[in-house]
């Protein structure tokens, strides 16, 4: 029988797989029913998402970005405290004339049901980058929403 310890590293390397792969639906596949996600630092001021909601804002995002790379720095993981780090840095182009996407993270998870769901990440972001993007994309999606008549 597995460990826990195998079992959260395993719903890890899926994590990052799906992270790498921008597979939506594996991606979300890992996540438990009260899943939460927040965007750090705090001084964004970015509210913390209940799973409905990061669904869909990651699904709107991953369409957004093309020729997307992901390179994972470093993972650590405590497994007796259910939780890990992934440092990663991504690259992709964006749908707006001459913007790129080049963002660094730590992304902070916690295990539940057994270590074979994610709970919880916190996302700490480029605050430079992000702020600079955000506004740009979260434009870009809101319109590409009207013309599709979603939300």
């Amino acid at each position: 029988m597995a460990t826990s310890s195998a079992i959260q590293a395993a719903t890890i390397n899926k994590f990052i797989e799906a992270w790498k792969d921008q597979d939506v639906e594996g991606t979300v596949a890992l996540w438990s029913d009260d899943f939460s996600q927040t965007l750090l630092p705090a001084s964004l001021g970015m509210p913390t998402k209940p799973r409905e909601t990061a669904e869909i804002v990651y699904s709107r995002l991953t369409q957004s970005l093309t020729n997307w790379k992901l390179d994972v720095k470093e993972i650590v993981h405590d497994a007796t405290q259910g939780t890990a780090a992934v440092y990663a840095t991504s690259l992709a182009d964006l749908p707006m004339p001459g913007e790129k996407w080049t963002m660094d993270y730590a992304v902070f998870m916690s295990f539940a049901e057994g270590g074979t769901k994610i709970s919880r990440l916190n996302e700490m972001v480029d605050t430079s980058t992000f702020q600079q993007l955000f506004p740009k994309l979260q434009k870009y999606m809101m319109e590409k929403s009207a013309m599709n008549g979603t939300k």
